[in-house]
């Protein structure tokens, strides 16, 4: 089943569930190896221009098609510049305020197998090394797979998905372990303990909390159309607080937006202006 086909399947179908193609055009294997392995579950033979048709012929197939249109690239300190200055000029800040009784109160959203959310705990327990007193923190991660945040509750990594981290910061937050002969690098619990883990569809729902911080990186702006990512920018300003900051990826552009500023050009890090 050659690969041109499956692209023109991708081309056709994603943006009738609200996905642009151009998001989807480098990690496409993986989706199309699930859109393979349905076909092979409703015994269709004739390639995607039959599951075209079917999807045509059988409206409640798009749900099923739509949840297999999702991308498991990541891992810790994505983009490490990024981290550095996330610390060092605004975590920093939460950390240190005045009201240390309030949590600061951070959205991790699309966390996949839980590398981000990971790493927000690490760089956080870095400063509070240096904070007099108690600051609390409370991490919210969401993802809409259940099967990817039970791999996140798990904790358990590949050295692929660490290289980013220092040699301090491994032997610090992870302990190594054998699995199956294989070595693979498992989260210490204590990091785990201001993290709750959720499933959620981000376009269905939004949570219903208010946050300090919300990392969205590299899927809203990525992967959903325009008119999506402007929805999903209207219901995330209620639930920003003031001041509060949103993140996202590094190769993404932010649609034009009047109540968030870039804080910097060297980062993709915004501020809420009112």
């Amino acid at each position: 089943m050659g690969d041109d086909n499956g692209v023109e399947f991708l081309q056709w179908g994603l943006p009738k569930r609200g996905y642009k193609w151009r998001g989807f055009k480098k990690p496409r294997a993986q989706v199309l190896k699930r859109i393979r392995g349905r076909m092979e579950e409703l015994n269709i033979n004739g390639g995607y221009k039959e599951y075209k048709k079917f999807l045509e012929e059988n409206p409640e197939e798009w749900e099923t098609f739509d949840s297999l249109c999702f991308v498991t690239i990541s891992k810790f300190f994505r983009d490490r510049k990024v981290w550095d200055y996330i610390r060092d000029e605004i975590l920093v800040e939460y950390l240190q305020r005045d009201d240390r009784e309030k949590p600061v109160e951070i959205w991790s959203a699309g966390c996949c197998n839980g590398e981000e959310p990971y790493s927000i705990a690490i760089i956080a327990d870095q400063l509070m090394e240096n904070i007099p007193g108690k600051s609390d923190l409370q991490i919210l991660a969401s993802d809409r797979r259940e099967e990817l945040l039970r791999r996140a509750q798990k904790g358990h990594y590949p050295a692929s998905v660490l290289k980013e981290l220092t040699g301090e910061e491994l032997s610090n937050y992870f302990r190594k372990v054998d699995t199956n002969g294989k070595v693979t690098y498992k989260i210490n619990q204590e990091l785990a303990e201001p993290i709750e883990f959720e499933q959620r569809n981000i376009r269905e729902s939004l949570p219903d909390r208010k946050f300090d911080m919300v990392f969205c990186r590299n899927l809203v702006f990525t992967y959903f159309i325009n008119e999506e990512a402007v929805d999903f920018l209207q219901e995330l300003k209620l639930i920003l607080k003031p001041g509060g900051y949103l993140i996202i990826g590094s190769n993404e552009i932010l649609p034009d937006t009047s109540w968030l500023e870039k804080v910097t050009t060297a980062h993709p890090v915004y501020k809420k202006m009112d």
